[in-house]
């Protein structure tokens, strides 16, 4: 009867469950629906309209490219100048013509650059030089000279390439059509645009187009669509009509169509992207098929949950209040029916179930009490201070079976030497409670004398009360020496692993061991000085010695010394030496980490590179791990000497290439004071004949030298005309061609630049004086 009541209310509360997750589903699926448009209508303007202005952004920084090559005195030069090409205008030209390059490499989006000159009839580009008539494909160019276009982009070039994207500048940009001397092209690659159209949500590219104001397409995945019109859709009136940026509705016999549209206020283009209603669609099925999935899971949740509470709680609750009301009609004689029975009250049921918890909260207590956790936490108490009277804790003691008399302690540190081979935690925690089993039962068997415990103290140490039965401060610490000498060398044969032991100060007062503790706690760390296998006291480790800190001090400037000097192997002879005076020192293993790292950082402040001292910050928690890591001052010593090793061999590498750079550019001076009178000397032919680039080259000119190519060039022709004006009777004529001019007025204009006055002057001026 019972057991039918559970399964009812089983079933009602999973109906009530899918009722509830049914009616969630709904609603979410109508909200998410609604929310789902106008969010996708928004971000897909908002979008739209980002790489609108991306494609402003792209052309603008292309004009302003080409404005100011536009004002360049290079290309002034090339547009005024309509006489024959002396060596001076090639050399304007060549250098006009690295601009170009540089401008075409810096921006990938500009495909080309040609300059034409009405006066002489040429054609410039970043590789080419020749009179336009010579090239008959590139003479279009010419029906741009005196256009209305220019100024503007073009997106019918008449060029082969058609798909390209035209800016179109007169030289110069700001006079009218009789006082233009020139044109200048800038070829965009078409492709490089279309490309940002991918960021859209539904956008495969092939929904996407750039339409000028005639409804001409610009540009579109499909090349094949360029050039085309969008006049013959439905759309196409309303969208062109229309300023800003927005969206219209189409209807078409697949459904409707949302076309989003922005305008360029920079360009007056527009661009048009489509989304169907089936790629919308997609969204909201994709949202419905996620909350079906959400309602099946919740529903098959729902059911295991409902199973799972009433096969664990209603279920064993039935059958435990059956139990009890059976209970409470016990009779002598065996058992009445329940129907003729008294009914089992609620409070008599609340207490039956009362006095249930409260035994097992009794018995749980009971269980955190036991002797293990029990012993361990009275000796954490002692060890801590937080017990300090042996008489109150002394019914614990015997409780959990600790024996320790009233006077007299030393406490002992243990821990595993090469404690990197136990890669596991659970191997250390499981050696560590071997061993405290070990040393209690060899204090046993000195009980005449000797009595204590012992305890693990966290994940590496253990640690090890002994108490005296005598007093007696000289004999006891012998005691304990022995004993701890004793348990080293069992450890080693029976464990086949050595320790280390520590040894606090001997106290005569309970309370006192928390300082005995402290002190031993404090003197393992120095193991590190004293090695493995290591019974460590004070006396053994002493006390430091001022003069020695200062030998360490002194060994760590001279490893900063060699380390200047570049001197691997100096480097380790000093090394060596500064551990020996550490090791005198007796510091700590934290303070010789604290050390290593100090060496590390003033040899980075000698070695004075950045990337250095970069690559240190980012991997100095790693070679503070390795330090930590090492047991011995000889491992740490290895640990250090590859550290600056690896220093110096950059530092090495770094000089060397310094000076291969230092005597190419030596080289390349030497070689300018010696042939500076050959007027075709420049950056590229000197790149060509080192076989270097023209950038590197300039770059280390602007290092070594501290000036431009052009510049030094100039002050080594002057102090050269300079010589022949004030020690020769030569013309000037002679003097500017002996220099290296072919170009007689380039000749007198950077002399007048340098010296203030002209030629003659100075002749004159310095012969009189």
């Amino acid at each position: 009867m019972k057991r039918r009541i559970s399964a009812k209310v089983q079933l009602m509360y999973t109906a009530l469950f899918i009722l509830i997750i049914l009616m969630t589903v709904a609603i979410s699926y109508i909200s998410s629906i609604r929310q789902l448009e106008r969010q996708v209508i928004g971000s897909n303007q908002n979008v739209l309209s980002q790489i609108s202005k991306r494609v402003d952004s792209t052309l603008q920084e292309i004009d302003l490219t080409t404005i100011n090559l536009l004002r360049s005195n290079d290309t002034r030069s090339f547009f005024e100048d309509s006489g024959p090409d002396s060596a001076q205008h090639l050399l304007g030209l060549s250098m006009l013509q690295d601009q170009l390059g540089n401008n075409l490499a810096a921006n990938f989006n500009m495909k080309a650059i040609y300059l034409y000159s009405e006066k002489s009839g040429k054609l410039l580009s970043a590789s080419d030089y020749y009179p336009l008539e010579s090239a008959p494909s590139m003479g279009w160019i010419k029906s741009f000279t005196g256009s209305g276009k220019t100024g503007k982009w073009n997106a019918s070039p008449p060029a082969a390439e058609s798909s390209d994207f035209l800016l179109v500048r007169n030289y110069p940009f700001t006079a009218g059509p009789k006082d233009r001397s020139g044109v200048m092209v800038t070829r965009i690659n078409e492709k490089s645009i279309s490309k940002m159209f991918g960021d859209l949500q539904f956008s495969d590219s092939y929904n996407v187009f750039l339409v000028d104001r005639n409804g001409n397409v610009l540009s579109h995945k499909d090349p094949k669509l360029i050039h085309q019109s969008i006049l013959d859709n439905s759309y196409a009136s309303r969208v062109l009509a229309r300023e800003g940026r927005g969206y219209v509705v189409e209807k078409t016999a697949t459904g409707k169509n949302l076309v989003f549209y922005d305008n360029s206020a920079y360009t007056g283009w527009k661009l048009i992207y489509i989304v169907s209603q089936q790629q919308l669609s997609t969204l909201s099925l994709t949202v419905r098929y996620i909350l079906i999935a959400m309602a099946l899971l919740m529903v098959v949740i729902a059911v295991s949950a409902s199973r799972f509470v009433n096969h664990r709680w209603f279920a064993p609750m039935e059958f435990f209040i059956a139990r009890l009301e059976e209970i409470t009609v016990r009779t002598p004689s065996g058992f009445q029916s329940l129907t003729s029975s008294q009914a089992l009250s609620y409070n008599d049921l609340h207490n039956r179930i009362e006095q249930v918890f409260t035994g097992y909260s009794n018995a749980e207590k009971k269980l955190h009490e036991s002797i293990p956790a029990l012993k361990l936490q009275i000796m954490f108490d002692i060890l801590t201070g937080n017990r300090t009277k042996f008489a109150s804790a002394e019914p614990m003691l015997n409780h959990v079976g600790i024996e320790l008399y009233p006077q007299h302690y030393i406490v002992l540190t243990i821990e595993f030497d090469n404690k990197a081979m136990l890669e596991k935690v659970g191997d250390m925690n499981l050696y560590l409670y071997a061993l405290c089993n070990v040393a209690e039962e060899m204090i046993r068997s000195r009980q005449d004398k000797v009595k204590g415990a012992a305890i693990q103290m966290n994940d590496d140490q253990a640690v090890m009360i002994l108490s005296f039965r005598d007093a007696g401060r000289a004999e006891n610490t012998m005691e304990a020496r022995s004993f701890g000498e004793d348990f080293m060398a069992y450890v080693e044969v029976q464990f086949r692993r050595t320790i280390s032991v520590s040894m606090g100060e001997y106290y005569d007062h309970f309370q006192d061991i928390r300082k005995s503790y402290l002190e031993s706690a404090g003197l393992i760390s120095c193991k590190i000085l004293m090695g493995h296998n290591a019974l460590i006291t004070s006396n053994d480790v002493g006390a430091w010695d001022s003069g020695r800190l200062l030998e360490v001090f002194e060994s760590v400037d001279a490893v900063q010394e060699t380390v200047k000097q570049v001197n691997a192997e100096k480097t380790g002879i000093v090394l060596e030496e500064l551990f020996k005076r550490a090791a005198r020192c007796n510091l700590s293993k934290e303070m010789m980490v604290q050390l290593c790292l100090q060496v590390i950082l003033k040899a980075l402040r000698t070695a004075a590179d950045s990337s250095l001292n970069e690559q240190f910050q980012t991997e100095h928690e790693a070679v503070f791990i390795r330090l930590q890591q090492c047991e011995t001052l000889y491992e740490m010593r290895m640990v250090l000497s590859s550290l600056m090793t690896e220093l110096i061999q950059s530092l090495q590498e770094k000089r060397s290439s310094k000076k291969k750079s230092s005597e190419l550019i030596e080289n390349v001076l030497s070689y300018i004071t010696e042939h500076y009178s050959q007027s075709d000397i420049s950056v590229n032919y000197l790149a060509d004949r080192f076989s270097i680039s023209p950038n590197y080259l300039s770059k280390l000119f602007k290092e070594y030298t501290f000036s431009n190519f052009v510049d030094y060039l100039i002050e080594v022709r002057m102090k050269a005309a300079h010589r022949l004006l004030l020690e020769t009777p030569m013309k000037l004529n002679d003097i500017a061609e002996q220099v290296g001019y072919t170009n007689f007025s380039s000749f007198l204009r950077n002399f007048k630049k340098y010296y203030g006055m002209t030629p003659t002057e100075y002749r004159q001026l310095h012969l009189n004086s």
